[in-house]
């Protein structure tokens, strides 16, 4: 909970300073889009924490808590972690073009285009959520055995056909996301790399060199972090995503239902992870947004300060 407090601020201050900073480049719509969707998820998230909270049973409410989130928190939550992925993949593929081809990624990348590409993202993964709430529907329903009635989930028919969308839909998209992802950051890397090691052969001042290499490597660290923690933060989520689609008994409403939440449960720790570190890496890498959130919040820059004269 803890963490989805701090990465809900944290999104909230990422849109404050793009947004003061203008969209008018592409990439300040491509990281106000993915704070936007990493906001929304970790509110959703706040509220499937509170579903899954075991108490609530004893509670004695009349509301089946476990089967109402999979509409409300659970896959809004999972809906927003994918078009994250997919704005990711955007932005890397993005950077790479400009490393590759530095004199045409203008041309390339515009911000109509960013902006046409980020509704996509949005769509495309919000689409194929409608036949699962095309399906299913909140309804107040008898419990036998509780011998009560109380607020769950009832489905029109064709709730084998919907699980049967909804798994392979996200395992395309999610491992689609996370395989782009990686091979784009791996060739950024490398181009990085190649690139530096041509600028300090070519120039002849050691300052300027060494004060080249040190933006150089500044910008692979960060490449290499966002990597890092995008690897190790999807790749529960994706191996679930392989297991949905060959193992049939393990899903929503499958025999293994039980084992599937517990487990998604883990996996939404590190989407909250994920959609909560970034308002740390922007704010230690990029003096602009730096300078931006200490103007619109001069509290940091009094901090900044007292870090400063403490440091000296």
């Amino acid at each position: 909970m803890c963490i989805c407090v701090f990465g809900i601020v944290g999104n909230f201050l990422n849109i404050k300073v793009f947004l003061k900073q203008g969209l008018r480049t592409s990439v300040n719509q491509s990281l106000c889009a993915m704070s936007l969707s990493d906001l929304l998820g970790l509110i959703f998230q706040v509220w499937h924490n509170f579903c899954m909270n075991p108490y609530l049973e004893l509670a004695g409410l009349p509301v089946d808590f476990l089967k109402i989130q999979i509409l409300t928190a659970g896959c809004p939550n999972v809906a927003m972690t994918r078009i994250t992925g997919w704005i990711t993949m955007y932005i890397t593929a993005e950077r790479c073009l400009s490393v590759l081809l530095p004199l045409r990624i203008r041309q390339l990348v515009t911000v109509k285009r960013t902006a046409v590409v980020l509704v996509l993202c949005y769509c495309i993964n919000l689409a194929f959520y409608l036949p699962l709430y095309a399906g299913n529907y909140l309804s107040w329903r008898f419990y036998p055995n509780l011998n009560k009635t109380m607020l769950g989930v009832s489905s029109w028919g064709n709730a084998d056909l919907v699980d049967w969308v909804m798994n392979v839909s996200h395992f395309y998209l999610s491992v689609i996301a996370f395989i782009c992802v990686v091979i784009f950051t791996v060739v950024l890397v490398v181009s990085l790399k190649r690139k530096s090691r041509w600028r300090r052969s070519a120039t002849s001042d050691r300052d300027q060199n060494e004060a080249l290499s040190s933006r150089e490597n500044k910008t692979v660290g960060m490449v290499i972090m966002v990597a890092v923690v995008l690897i190790v933060c999807y790749a529960p989520g994706v191996t679930i995503s392989f297991v949905e689609v060959f193992y049939p008994d393990f899903g929503i409403s499958a025999k293994q239902e039980n084992a599937y939440h517990v487990i998604w449960s883990f996996c939404f720790v590190f989407h909250s992870v994920n959609a909560s570190i970034n308002v740390i890496v922007y704010y230690r890498m990029s003096s602009k947004y730096r300078n931006t959130l200490q103007e619109i919040f001069p509290v940091f820059k009094s901090k900044a300060k007292l870090d400063d004269k403490l440091g000296n």
